[in-house]
């Protein structure tokens, strides 16, 4: 069996643009076969390989081909000229609701797409229960596809597709619509399928999880294959060209944050207050069968309000309240994710030597977490836990976790106000500028700080 997964070779789509609707016929019947139309190459002369189990990215501006070379690849588009190759068994996810049938249920519809890709009723049923468990839309599943959301309708097509085992998975832009949770989801199941030895297709304009999730990337530009290669070298390239060519965009949309939370206890209302998370009544245990147990989680700005947003280099604290019934130490932890899955801080009370409580207690115990918010622009998602130290110096055990929970929404004007920093995250950082006196007589440098 071939290594190689994906194989195209000179590949050029070409398509015949005419200027109006009856120039075609014209052409079709002018005696002297005069020429009505003209050529638009969408793809020119494009290859490259994918090798079984890597992940490759398609990245290029609107136009640029992309969609048109995941059509060929899939079998959807004849190419003009050149070879296309694949080995393997595909699930492409190409457009929002391909291949659903508005008037079946999304029940029907996973059925309907399973044997699409060939699977047996039989075998699909098998599956039912993990697609439906990945879907997560309730009892929209025995419902139309036509009743539902864009993002009902990408949580039932990705997971039917995520679900069905491919070999190669092809993957176009789709998952810009679901919501943050849904994305983390998704990249999740990605990374475990590629762990599987998964072929991974992804076409993106999020450079961030290009570079996160694909090796190796072919970068397009009007057609053309500028750059095929190291993921980090064809962003670079394309970021280079975008920003020559691109207008400035304006800022973040500031779309609100809300995180759903269960009604407190009586015993708990007057203590926690602006809670965006709390346990029920039915999650609380007694507390002599558990060492310990978080209650509830509150995130408020610098006035006091709760909130779940703030500009870069904005303070948000965060409230984690608790109760323990152990006389060993208690240490309570915070850890952000960004919308592509990765952690980018986990901190809390052991880290940053601050000696929890060591005896057991009725009461509400809350240890607090105040954060500047020097990231950038965009969602993070967040969870809080109790731990015990463990013997190695970062490890402990876990005792109890919230779910993530969020998100919280960091904007920033970039038009009109200056970035305290560009890139992921702050360093602190010290810059200085100094000038280089050449002394003539002794051949000598001296540095004198500006």
């Amino acid at each position: 069996m071939t290594d190689i997964a994906i194989s195209i070779e000179n590949l050029t789509k070409t398509y015949q643009l005419y200027e109006k609707p009856g120039d075609r016929v014209k052409e079709l019947f002018h005696p002297f076969r005069k020429t009505y139309h003209h050529s638009f190459n969408a793809l020119s002369d494009v290859t490259f390989q994918i090798e079984q189990g890597d992940a490759f990215g398609v990245i290029g501006r609107n136009g640029s081909g992309k969609s048109t070379l995941l059509q060929i690849i899939t079998g959807i588009m004849q190419p003009s000229q050149g070879n296309v190759s694949v080995n393997g068994r595909v699930a492409a996810l190409l457009e929002l609701g391909a291949g659903f049938n508005p008037e079946f249920t999304g029940r029907e519809n996973v059925f309907m797409n399973g044997a699409i890709l060939g699977f047996s009723r039989q075998e699909m049923e098998g599956k039912f229960d993990q697609i439906s468990s990945f879907a997560d839309i309730g009892e929209f599943l025995e419902q139309p596809v036509k009743t539902y959301s864009s993002g009902m309708y990408v949580r039932l097509a990705f997971a039917v597709q995520a679900c069905v085992e491919p070999e190669i998975l092809i993957i176009d832009e789709a998952l810009s619509v679901g919501d943050v949770f849904f994305q983390q989801k998704c990249l999740r199941r990605m990374r475990q399928l590629r762990e599987q030895g998964v072929t991974l297709l992804f076409v993106s304009h999020d450079m961030a999880t290009v570079r996160d999730l694909c090796d190796n990337s072919l970068y397009l530009n009007k057609g053309n294959a500028v750059f095929v290669g190291p993921s980090h070298k064809a962003i670079q390239l394309y970021i280079q060209e975008d920003m020559a060519e691109s207008p400035p965009t304006g800022p973040p949309s500031k779309a609100s944050a809300k995180c759903g939370s269960h009604h407190l206890t009586d015993k708990l209302a007057g203590i926690v207050q602006n809670a965006i998370w709390s346990t029920d009544s039915e999650s609380l245990h007694d507390l002599e069968s558990v060492d310990a147990q978080i209650v509830a989680v509150s995130v408020v700005n610098e006035n006091g309000e709760s909130c779940l947003s703030s500009e870069i280099g904005g303070k948000l604290l965060f409230r984690i309240y608790y109760q323990q019934n152990s006389q060993k130490p208690v240490h309570v932890s915070l850890t952000m994710k960004n919308r592509y899955d990765q952690v980018i801080n986990s901190t809390g009370s052991y880290v940053l030597g601050v000696e929890p409580f060591s005896v057991p207690s009725s009461d509400i115990l809350v240890f607090e977490l105040e954060v500047v918010c020097d990231i950038e622009s965009g969602q993070y998602t967040f969870l809080a836990e109790l731990s015990y130290a463990g013997d190695q110096p970062n490890r402990g055990v876990v005792l109890n976790e919230t779910p993530w929970l969020g998100p919280i929404t960091i904007t920033w004007d970039y038009d009109t106000k200056k970035a305290p920093f560009l890139g992921m995250f702050h360093i602190p950082i010290e810059g200085r500028f100094a000038k280089i006196i050449v002394d003539e007589d002794l051949d000598k440098d001296s540095s004198i700080g500006a």
